[in-house]
């Protein structure tokens, strides 16, 4: 899992479509043909990070929208944002 502070700034990657059906997105990377879903957080996140936004950011975001405990909320987030960079769907874009 990555160790990501408040300040580190990530966004969704330009070589991935995504739409999104009944709350959920399905994201295609158009580099490696490969197909991801999200539920309803998850297709918010996603939605969130299309602007570079603070890990700080999209953590209040989040809690604020779904009502979560900030530590679990913070949590899932950053094992989401682990998995989007670790399948070339995000990156880091500043890390202070």
């Amino acid at each position: 899992m990555g160790d990501y502070r408040d300040s580190t700034t990530v966004a969704a990657v330009e070589d991935a479509l995504s739409t999104t059906l009944d709350g959920e997105s399905v994201i295609l990377h158009t580099g490696s043909g490969k197909y991801f879903g999200f539920n309803e957080v998850g297709t918010r996140i996603w939605e969130t990070m299309q602007e570079p936004r603070s890990m700080a950011e999209i953590t209040q975001q989040i809690e604020t929208e779904f009502d979560v405990e900030r530590e679990r909320c913070r949590s899932d987030i950053e094992s989401l944002v682990d998995e989007l960079v670790e399948q070339d769907l995000a990156r880091i874009v500043e890390d202070r």
